[in-house]
């Protein structure tokens, strides 16, 4: 566990290695709360939460061959799976 120090400005400076295993850029902006004694920092999402119901047929172009909608949902899944499991290590 690393120590940091607020600023006279009230600012705090993450540490390289968690900004960079949380894919934490410039302008993130985050939810500051309050659970128990600790203070959390919450990534706020660039985009809202959809579901696959939602994004379906975003991608489709004319021309393409359909590709299976269970075979997308799984892959997807998997996709985001992975990315969850990355940002928790």
């Amino acid at each position: 566990m690393e120590t940091i120090r607020l600023s006279t400005k009230g600012q705090l400076v993450i540490p390289n290695e968690i900004r960079k295993a949380h894919h934490l850029t410039p302008g993130t902006e985050f939810v500051v709360s309050f659970v128990g004694k600790e203070i959390r920092l919450t990534p706020v999402r660039p985009f809202a939460r959809r579901t696959v119901e939602e994004a379906a047929g975003l991608l489709v172009k004319r021309g393409r061959k359909a590709v299976d909608e269970e075979i997308t949902r799984t892959k997807i899944r998997q996709s985001l799976k992975a990315r969850d499991a990355a940002t928790r290590s």
